[in-house]
């Protein structure tokens, strides 16, 4: 059976690195990537990905959806619902709203992400969870790493939780070093400009490592001294399950993908309530480094599996 994958944008993205992982996983099923002739149409859709605001990117993902290959599958993620700012709120649930209706099948990756689905939709939300990423074997070890390092994976980005790092390291007796492995997203140079200025009227060391490849991203897992995952608004976290598939137990804010898989894989990372929990859980990860590590990654469901199922349901092919 030929898919077709549909996520635009930049490959270091985060949602097109997941329906690139997703393809890799389906192809071990005998499901084989194509951009023509397709026997079903696999969509990501984050409004981040398809213009500029939400209005803009549901009318781009319409546009296109009218003229895709059927069936038609969309993960959703971002998934609105529960913004603080209520009118942003309303605004993306009317444009994922419109996304949903025009697809066959909707797919989230997290059962958070599904209870706010299944209020703006009436249509069944399926859950797949994100595929656990397998690292390569790392490349050298980073010259950042000759001190003690808090770190956090993957693009800078507003309410990432680098200012939180930040502000941690500086309470820390220690003073480590902070971390931000990967680039800053675009447009938001103006964020790693006020990070830098933060860090250093804290007395804090700020490293941005720009882009890494794999086998350095690999390194960066491996070396740094306190992983965290601080931004507590995450609908589903590719970073958290970077940081598992590195066996790292990361030190992490209780946002509800973080409390979700905390629950699901007790003492498979350590949630921090507010700073002062995150500055308790710091000291006692910079005296026993040993307890950021696990001795294997949390049992993970066959992901490519999951997507076949629900694959041959649509195309009503025996499974």
């Amino acid at each position: 059976m030929r898919v077709r994958a549909y996520a635009p944008g930049p490959s270091g993205h985060g949602v097109v690195r997941h329906a690139a992982l997703v393809a890799d996983a389906v192809r071990e099923h005998g499901f084989h990537p194509t951009h023509s002739d397709a026997d079903l149409t696999h969509a990501q859709f984050s409004d981040s990905l398809y213009g500029a605001g939400i209005a803009q990117a549901t009318r781009s993902f319409l546009d296109w959806a009218a003229t895709a290959p059927r069936p038609l599958v969309v993960t959703l993620h971002d998934v609105p619902g529960g913004d603080p700012d209520a009118r942003r709120d309303r605004e993306r649930i009317s444009g994922y709203r419109e996304v949903a209706g025009v697809c066959d099948a909707i797919l989230v990756s997290s059962r958070h992400e599904a209870v706010k689905a299944r209020a703006f939709t009436d249509r069944q939300v399926h859950v797949i969870d994100l595929p656990l990423p397998s690292l390569p074997a790392p490349g050298p070890r980073p010259w950042w790493a000759d001190q003690p390092v808090l770190g956090v994976l993957g693009f800078l980005y507003p309410g990432k939780g680098h200012a939180r790092a930040i502000d941690a390291a500086a309470r820390s007796p220690l003073h480590p070093r902070v971390v931000a492995a990967g680039s800053t997203s675009p447009g938001h140079a103006d964020l790693e400009r006020s990070l830098a200025k933060r860090a250093a009227d804290l007395g804090v060391d700020l490293v941005v490592t720009g882009t890494l490849s794999d086998a350095d991203m690999a390194a960066a897992a491996a070396a740094i001294t306190v992983p965290l995952v601080l931004h507590d608004r995450a609908s589903a976290s590719g970073t958290l399950l970077t940081w598992w598939g590195s066996r790292r137990r990361p030190l992490a804010a209780p946002g509800d993908y973080a409390v979700e898989l905390h629950r699901r894989h007790p003492g498979s990372l350590a949630l921090c309530a507010d700073d002062s929990a995150l500055d308790r859980a710091v000291a006692a990860a910079l005296d026993s480094v040993g307890s950021t590590w696990l001795s294997s990654t949390p049992p993970w469901p066959d992901v490519g599996a999951a997507h076949v199922r629900l694959y041959h349901a649509l195309c009503g092919v025996a499974a």
